[in-house]
């Protein structure tokens, strides 16, 4: 073999060692980081379920259901409609006092915390004569 490889080209040997560099100095090394990098990535799913694990049992968020969401949310606004829609979604329409939207952007942090809901819509808000009137869509978890 090494007979052979003499009698070849210089442009040939030339190539080949250039190949074998490659594989050497690029090829190997990145396969290692990318196996390296999945089994990370693989320890901090493993992190990250576990921790979900045991902050989700810590969690007290209500299983959602319309009417008690409907009595608990009239406690802090002023008229609440909790429709339901396609795909087990709410359309939840609260109407609030102009000056008390504080009161509703402190509601709206810890729905999540409070019930198992995710809003998925951006919310609309519309001003009807010093009332606010916010439509959002609501998805149980």
């Amino acid at each position: 073999m090494i007979r052979s490889f003499r009698s070849v080209s210089p442009l040939f040997k030339l190539s080949f060692i250039v190949s074998l560099l490659l594989l050497l100095l690029w090829v190997i090394p990145s396969m290692v980081s990318y196996y390296k990098n999945q089994k990370l990535y693989g320890q901090k799913v493993e992190t990250l379920a576990a921790l979900d694990k045991r902050v989700g049992a810590q969690l007290d968020a209500k299983p959602f259901h319309s009417e008690v969401f409907k009595v608990d949310a009239e406690a802090s606004f002023d008229k609440v409609d909790v429709t339901a829609i396609e795909n087990n979604m709410y359309r939840i329409m609260l109407e609030v006092d102009g000056a008390k939207i504080s009161s509703f952007y402190t509601y709206l942090q810890n729905l999540s915390l409070n019930y198992a809901v995710s809003v998925v819509e951006p919310l609309i808000f519309e001003d009807k004569k010093g009332k606010i009137r916010i439509t959002m869509v609501v998805q149980p978890y």
